[in-house]
């Protein structure tokens, strides 16, 4: 059995459904140029998501605060986490965690969820 494992630099993304809660991971802001402003772009049918840098004027946008010390970024969307879980069949009771791949000349970073990994008290389970 392949033992899973992530690095620190590794671009990255998670879900949890009890809390409704999406974190994005600095090295995932980082690669984007830490914008003010960024997006989601998502592609159910291909089972894509994208974290894009955009303007404060784009649709969908949020605004990363003035403090980024923190190791990731925190927001709430209750609607879009439970479609993302009922798109992909992902187990109501788990959180998924899925690595990103930059696209430099298009300022963002695009995760294949159907690649996610169950995070079990903080381990990855497959």
């Amino acid at each position: 059995m392949e033992k899973l494992s992530w690095e620190n630099d590794d671009l990255g993304i998670s879900f949890s459904v009890a809390y409704g809660r999406i974190t994005v991971f600095k090295t995932t802001l980082k690669a984007i140029g830490l914008p003010p402003y960024f997006r989601f772009l998502l592609d159910p049918e291909k089972g894509k998501l994208a974290v894009e840098k955009c303007s404060y004027k784009s649709s969908g946008a949020h605004q990363l605060p003035e403090n980024t010390s923190h190791d990731s970024y925190e927001l709430k969307s209750m609607d879009m986490v439970r479609f993302i879980y009922q798109t992909c069949g992902w187990d109501m009771k788990s959180t998924y965690r899925i690595r990103g791949i930059a696209v430099p000349d298009r300022d963002m970073v695009v995760f294949d969820l159907t690649t996610a990994y169950r995070v079990q008290e903080g381990h990855l389970i497959g």
